[in-house]
């Protein structure tokens, strides 16, 4: 029993640290690219993780669901053009996964790559006089603890280096972060072998970046999520999920957003998605629907995902490629 104050004595921890940030922060963001998603799977079902059943991606959402996949581990590569019918060599690249420890423990490791187009200097009189090409990546790095048969809790560690430029004195720079997250799944009677989830995250807590003089906020959030499995038959499975989520740091960039999505898999290797994803327009995010699909071979897996944004939207026309592979049996049973 005393395992299960746990989690509760570290997220009352966590939530005064971030309540310390939130009241020392500015309204300058860095490293924006952390909050997008990083899977087709995910853009393709509204933006939705939290609580989303596992996947070789789970881990970018939420690492403690990692403990429920029924594979003891799984790998995959995703890319995504970011505002691609605006700016030209803008790209969002990731490599993650994970591999479980026996039963109750499991590691989770990534790398995501930002990729910026080229930008050129120019000095008073609109003469360009050079040019540099941003680049920044993160490494993540996990733990995932089963606490109870139905709950599991994880934290995930990110080194986040951010090159801008080595103009007017400023070099690269980095920080630290973290995420803490929570899963807890139970059966449900609505249809055999279904079940229903909840997830929480709190993520990209961490240093603040600093270029030249001048410090800058990570984008903090947290988010809370639902979801529903439903496998009607073998062959048929239906996945529903919605998220709740609240960018908090920096304070300037602070709003509410959500996202629902369902997911259905069809003769085991057909996969179709769709979703909505809720902005904060005043604040300069935008609403959209999303549509996705998906192949399964055994333990490979390939995914799209396409963005239904409005014409005047930087998202619009956006799109992401994914590809997973999974491994191993499920662990001895708990």
């Amino acid at each position: 029993m005393k395992k299960l104050y746990i989690p509760f004595v570290i997220l009352s921890i966590l939530s005064f640290a971030v309540r310390a940030q939130t009241n020392t922060n500015s309204d300058s963001e860095a490293a924006p690219f952390l909050g997008l998603t990083p899977d087709a799977r995910s853009a393709g079902m509204g933006g939705v993780g939290t609580a989303l059943s596992p996947d070789a991606f789970s881990f970018y959402h939420n690492a403690a669901a990692t403990l429920f996949s029924k594979e003891k581990g799984a790998v995959g590569f995703s890319y995504a053009p970011w505002m691609r019918d605006w700016v030209s060599g803008s790209a969002l690249g990731s490599v993650g996964g994970f591999y479980k420890i026996g039963s109750k423990q499991s590691i989770v490791a990534g790398v995501r790559d930002f990729f910026h187009p080229d930008m050129n200097i120019s000095d008073e009189n609109g003469n360009i006089t050079d040019k540099f090409t941003p680049y920044e990546w993160v490494i993540d790095l996990g733990y995932s603890r089963l606490l109870t048969k139905n709950l599991s809790m994880a934290l995930t560690l990110h080194y986040i280096h951010s090159d801008m430029g080595s103009y007017n004195g400023a070099d690269a720079a980095s920080a630290v972060a973290f995420d803490v997250s929570v899963y807890y799944q139970r059966k449900t009677s609505l249809v055999d072998s279904a079940t229903w989830s909840v997830g929480l995250q709190i993520a990209n807590i961490g240093s603040k970046i600093k270029y030249a003089d001048t410090r800058y906020d990570l984008p903090g959030k947290i988010s809370l999520g639902g979801a529903l499995n439903l496998p009607f038959s073998k062959n048929h499975i239906l996945n529903c999920a919605l998220d709740f989520g609240y960018q908090m740091i920096p304070s300037g960039s602070s709003n509410f957003y959500a996202g629902i999505g369902a997911e259905y898999t069809c003769m085991k290797y057909a996969v179709l998605r769709a979703g909505y994803h809720l902005g904060d327009k005043d604040k300069g995010y935008d609403n959209y629907g999303s549509v996705g699909c998906g192949l399964r071979y055994h333990e490979i897996s390939g995914d799209f995902s396409y963005l239904l944004a409005d014409s005047d939207s930087p998202l619009k026309n956006s799109y992401q490629l994914s590809i997973g592979i999974g491994f191993g049996l499920f662990c001895p049973k708990k």
